[in-house]
């Protein structure tokens, strides 16, 4: 009988591949692809070049990558404390019902607890019943009165104008 491993990581610039992959089949399955319009060149700059931007974790399963994380900081005003952010949680569809997802999660929750975060956020799309279902199952609360406000393109744009 064989024993499969789940090894966490930080993220090099040699993953990005893989990571660029995750994200276009991370867009698929939300119903998201017509919003990929990043460049590997641009993820690679903003994750390993000054300033860095955000950070990714690898999960490999008995060495196959096999899910990442993309988070960032924060900062709470009414605590006065930094937060972590997390962007990105993705397993790949082989992968999925190993615990790799609660893995990452425990271990990005560590990485706040010892950096000192009140806070660790993420949103979950309101018809994705599973990781609902999971992230309370883990203590999260689905905040009920909090909307997410986006500028892009020429919204943006023309909110900076002088």
């Amino acid at each position: 009988m064989t024993v499969m491993h789940l090894h966490l990581r930080p993220a090099t610039a040699a993953d990005i591949p893989f990571i660029t992959a995750c994200i276009r089949e991370l867009a698929d399955f939300e119903g998201l692809s017509h919003q990929v319009t990043g460049r590997a060149e641009d993820l690679e700059r903003h994750l390993f070049g000054e300033p860095r931007y955000c950070q990714a974790t690898i999960a490999e399963w008995d060495g196959e990558p096999a899910a990442y994380t993309l988070s960032f900081f924060n900062y709470s005003t009414f605590r006065m404390q930094p937060g972590l952010y997390l962007e990105d949680l993705y397993v790949r569809p082989g992968f999925r019902r190993r615990g790799i997802a609660t893995a990452l999660l425990r271990h990005l929750a560590r990485q706040a607890v010892d950096l000192g975060c009140a806070r660790f956020e993420w949103s979950v799309l309101d018809w994705n019943a599973n990781a609902i279902a999971t992230y309370e199952g883990l203590g999260a609360t689905i905040l009920p009165d909090w909307r997410i406000c986006r500028l892009e393109g020429q919204p943006l744009a023309h909110l900076a104008q002088p």
